[in-house]
C-alpha cells in the first residue's frame, strides 16, 4: 500500500514475487529496492516462496543507496543497479545462511558498510519526522528549519519521493491503519477517525482511493494477512 516510508529492501532467497502492472505480470528481481507511493501493487507468488525484508525509514534512503528515493518510487529497482556484485555477493551468503538470526546479521554488516555513501540531512530529518506525527503546514515547516518552501519541496522529493503534501497525506493515512489495526474489537470506526481528517466521509474516500478498501473492509480483512501490527510469530 502506499506509505509515507522510506525504502522497502527484498532479498527472496526462494521464488521471487511477480508483480501485476500495466503491461501485465512481471516476475521481480530476486533482490530489489521500492517504495510504494501512488496506487496499492498486487504481489502473487507461486511456491518456493522465501525472503527477508528490511523497511529503511523515510529520509534515510539516500544514505545507504548514495542516489535521491525519487528514482525509487512506484518501480521495483535491482540491487544490482545500487549497489553492483555486492548486492549478488550479499544474496547468495543470504540464500546459504541456516537461520534468520544469521540473515540479520549479514543485513546489519552490508547496510553498516553503505552508510558513508551519502550525508546525513538533519533538516529533511526534522521535516519528515514533523509531518509524521502531525499535519503541519509545509511553509511553517520550511520557516522553522530556516529554509524556503521550493527549497525544502525539491529537497523533501530527493529524500523521500513525494512532495511534503503528498507525504502528510499518507503520513495520516498510515497512522489511521495502525490505529484502525490496533483498536480493540469493540472500538467503532467512529471513534477511530484520525482528527487531520475532516470527517468520516473524508476518510473513507482516502482509504478507498490509496488501499482500495473502506476501513471497515481493511479492519475485517486484516485477520487474513500478514502486517506489520501482526502479534510477533512464535518461536
Amino acid at each position: 500500500m502506499p506509505s509515507p516510508g522510506g525504502l522497502e529492501i527484498f532479498f527472496h532467497y526462494g521464488r521471487p514475487f511477480v508483480a501485476r502492472n500495466e503491461r501485465g505480470m512481471d516476475t521481480l528481481p530476486r533482490a530489489h529496492l521500492t517504495c510504494v507511493r501512488k496506487q496499492p501493487v498486487e504481489l502473487f507468488h507461486h511456491g518456493g516462496l522465501g525472503f527477508i525484508a528490511v523497511r529503511i525509514k523515510a529520509g534515510a534512503g539516500a544514505r545507504l543507496t548514495g542516489m535521491p528515493v525519487a528514482l525509487f518510487a512506484d518501480s521495483f529497482i535491482a540491487a544490482t543497479d545500487v549497489w553492483g556484485k555486492a548486492a549478488n555477493d550479499l544474496l547468495e551468503q543470504i540464500a546459504l545462511a541456516s537461520s534468520i538470526d544469521e540473515r540479520v546479521a549479514l543485513l546489519d554488516g552490508f547496510f553498516l558498510a553503505q552508510r558513508h555513501r551519502a550525508s546525513r540531512g538533519a533538516t529533511i530529518d526534522l521535516a519528515v519526522n514533523t509531518l509524521l506525527q502531525q499535519p503541519s503546514r509545509v511553509a511553517d515547516i520550511a520557516r522553522d528549519i530556516g529554509l524556503g518552501t521550493r527549497q525544502l519541496e525539491k529537497r523533501f522529493h530527493a529524500a523521500t519521493g513525494l512532495t511534503p503534501a503528498r507525504f502528510r497525506r499518507l503520513a495520516r493515512l498510515r497512522r489511521s491503519i495502525r490505529n484502525l489495526l490496533l483498536a480493540p474489537p469493540q472500538a467503532t470506526l467512529t471513534t477511530l477517525i484520525d482528527t487531520a481528517y475532516y470527517d468520516q466521509a473524508q476518510q473513507v474516500r482516502e482509504f478507498r482511493e490509496l488501499t482500495g478498501f473502506t476501513p471497515g473492509e481493511l479492519r475485517r480483512a486484516a485477520p487474513d494477512y500478514s502486517h506489520f501490527y501482526n502479534p510477533p510469530w512464535p518461536k
